[in-house]
């Protein structure tokens, strides 16, 4: 009996992904971001504004990185990132290339959602097939 659920519980956490399970490559672009919000103290970051998803139609994941869901315990603007100002914060995106997450585009934002399947993604009503209209272009 004891091995059934031992064998169980095994299974169900072989299944189970933590919430904010993360690349390598963009927890430590996370964990920088953090860093230098914060000021060199320490923070968080909510998880639902960490987004890894195929921006450019390549196939592979990229990252956008929203600074107004980073909390400050320690440094920052009172308990905000310091790459936030009054109104809006930093957004940052990265393209994946090779095995590296590289900046493209940096910008003033907040709320930053992504709709749209693979390689169709758009954000905030910017198409990403759309030449020109979009803050990064594919190489």
């Amino acid at each position: 009996m004891s091995i059934r659920l031992l064998s169980s519980l095994a299974l169900l956490l072989a299944l189970a992904a933590p919430a904010d399970a993360r690349s390598k490559a963009a927890a430590f672009l996370v964990k920088e971001q953090i860093a230098s919000a914060c000021e060199g103290g320490r923070g968080s970051i909510d998880p639902a504004d960490v987004i890894e998803r195929d921006l450019d139609g390549d196939g592979r994941d990229d990252l956008i990185i929203a600074h107004d869901a980073v909390t400050c315990t320690s440094g920052g603007q009172f308990g905000r990132s310091a790459f936030c100002g009054m109104q809006v914060c930093s957004v940052n995106f990265y393209l994946r290339r090779g095995p590296l997450l590289q900046i493209s585009h940096e910008m003033l934002g907040g709320g930053v959602t992504v709709g749209g399947g693979p390689g169709s993604s758009h954000i905030d009503g910017c198409s990403w097939r759309q030449p020109g209209r979009c803050p990064m272009e594919r190489p």
